[in-house]
């Protein structure tokens, strides 16, 4: 915008509305950061998991670059989740879980069950859960859009 501002021939209320725009898409990407941001916070993973690495805003914004229009914000919130939980479980099999411990998350994994929840220790069963809400998040939205299927396949592909 500021080289079409510089531009003796532009249109004024051409450059009004591309700033009134610019600065709506913003503020909806800096409400959208603010919760994810506070629901990364209610996981406590740094306190919880403090060995795992804190990458929830810099995976918000890689969701940006893929979704950046409005009527994505449902799209960038659950990849943002999904993405941001990745190095968590990375941590978990490179820097801190046993051998042991392991194989009872990937079996949990594989299962998909709640009830699996309770033969992990207890930092995986944190992680384990939020992984299962993630899903759920989805799950539920999709079954009000009539589009459950892709959340059952995702599910199925993990």
């Amino acid at each position: 915008m500021p080289i079409y501002q510089e531009d003796p021939s532009h249109n004024e209320a051409l450059l009004t509305f591309a700033k009134l725009d610019f600065n709506m898409l913003q503020r909806l990407h800096q409400e959208q950061l603010s919760q994810i941001e506070k629901w990364w916070k209610e996981l406590d993973f740094s306190r919880k998991l403090p060995f795992a690495r804190d990458r929830v805003i810099e995976c918000y914004f890689w969701t940006v670059g893929v979704y950046f229009e409005p009527e994505y914000r449902f799209a960038r919130r659950i990849l943002t989740k999904v993405i941001a939980m990745t190095p968590v479980i990375d941590d978990i099999y490179d820097v801190y879980g046993t051998l042991e411990e392991l194989v009872l998350f990937t079996k949990a994994v594989e299962r998909w069950d709640t009830s699996e929840k309770d033969q992990l220790p207890e930092y995986m069963q944190i992680r384990y859960q939020a992984l299962l809400d993630v899903y759920k998040e989805i799950e539920e939205k999709m079954t009000k859009q009539g589009k459950l299927y892709p959340a059952l396949t995702m599910q199925k592909k993990l």
